[in-house]
């Protein structure tokens, strides 16, 4: 629940009203007037449990070795849909960027090779700071190499087939075929979902799908409270995935992850929650972590 006292406002109780009947006709929100702020059952709306809402400022990195595809993602969700700007960051000259500016970072999938020690331990301190860093996909592999967080990725097993052994041989023409079937292009799959984590604000059903078309595969946070959503047991819905893929590395990892940093946070995606602008079902996880990171107190 978001409130909004009528007291101790900058402006009148009319020009209150009036901002509050606009935002509830332009975005279709259900407001509702209370007249006492104590509760029968639960916390006190105006208690020490209610946190003030701070004004986001965020930031994105965009430009050679990052994903222009998911930075569109974003960039059309923020202006297009949510009507808030957000800062777009060359990489080669984040060295420049004052981020005392900003409270939110936003890192999509990407190499960030332009990034050297000294910018990785930049935006390490920023978080450390008590702000929110967000990453995406392989952003999240490369903060978690960079050791940005302390966090695992389950890796591959080495092969360690004999290489004297006679080698499989296979037609010319089925080779992308062959060495494809083990990436995950694009597939649906269910995941279970704390509903009563601020990432999870709004949700009420824990049970939702989620669009992945990579490899990036999270280990759950040894934080029990961390690993907002995990795979289900049964987690595929739709799209192809093999069995040992499914099995050695979708079950056994998590979705997403929030990991603490110092006073700050980073909430670190497996997949992408605004794939192509159309995965509305996992939006308000991305929207949640960008309005709601800063009220994340990571036990």
């Amino acid at each position: 629940m978001i409130t909004m006292p009528v007291q101790k406002q900058d402006k009148s109780e009319d020009e209150v009203y009036d901002t509050i009947n606009n935002v509830s006709r332009q975005w279709d929100v259900s407001i509702h007037s209370i007249s006492t702020g104590f509760s029968r059952a639960g916390v006190d709306v105006g208690s020490t449990s209610a946190s003030p809402v701070t004004t986001t400022k965020a930031m994105m990195l965009i430009g050679n070795g990052v994903s222009g595809y998911e930075a569109g993602f974003v960039w059309h969700l923020l202006d297009q849909r949510v009507k808030m700007p957000i800062t777009k960051i060359q990489t080669h000259l984040f060295g420049r960027a004052k981020l005392a500016n900003y409270n939110t970072m936003v890192l999509v999938s990407g190499s960030y090779s332009s990034l050297d020690s000294t910018d990785i331990q930049k935006i390490r301190r920023w978080v450390s700071t008590g702000n929110t860093l967000i990453t995406i996909g392989k952003a999240s592999e490369w903060a978690i190499k960079k050791k940005i967080v302390k966090e695992k990725l389950i890796a591959k097993e080495e092969d360690d087939t004999d290489e004297t052994q006679a080698m499989i041989r296979h037609p010319y023409v089925h080779a992308r075929e062959i060495h494809g079937k083990d990436a995950v292009g694009g597939s649906i799959f269910e995941v279970d979902l704390d509903v009563t984590h601020p990432i999870a604000y709004g949700y009420r059903n824990r049970k939702i799908p989620v669009y992945r078309n990579n490899s990036v595969w999270l280990e759950p946070s040894k934080n029990q409270f961390s690993n907002v959503a995990v795979y289900t047991e049964d987690p595929h819905i739709d799209g192809f995935i093999t069995d040992k893929i499914r099995d050695e590395f979708l079950k056994k990892s998590a979705s997403v992850v929030v990991s603490k940093v110092g006073s700050g946070r980073v909430v670190l995606f497996a997949e992408d929650p605004n794939f192509r602008g159309t995965w509305y079902g996992t939006n308000k996880l991305f929207l949640n972590a960008l309005f709601f990171g800063d009220k994340i107190q990571v036990p």
